[in-house]
């Protein structure tokens, strides 16, 4: 399941999990709303066509570096 793969190696995904466990307790519901995620942000990369970038929340600013180096 992706959501699974999600949660292990991303940490922002792991801490929304962590989240979510805590609140409500119930682990199955913390991983269909981790699968809810995943596809919204699928379907957002698709509709602009752009490619996923990692670090694109890290920024502060807002600015995200394009396929060409620059900001944007």
């Amino acid at each position: 399941m992706p959501a699974l793969g999600a949660i292990s190696h991303d940490e922002r995904f792991k801490a929304i999990f962590a989240r979510l466990v805590a609140r409500h307790g119930i682990k199955m519901k913390a991983v269909v709303a981790i699968q809810r995620k995943l596809l919204e942000l699928m379907y957002t990369l698709y509709k602009k066509q752009e490619k996923y970038d990692k670090n694109y929340f890290n920024n502060n600013t807002g600015e995200h570096d394009t396929e060409d180096g620059k900001k944007e």
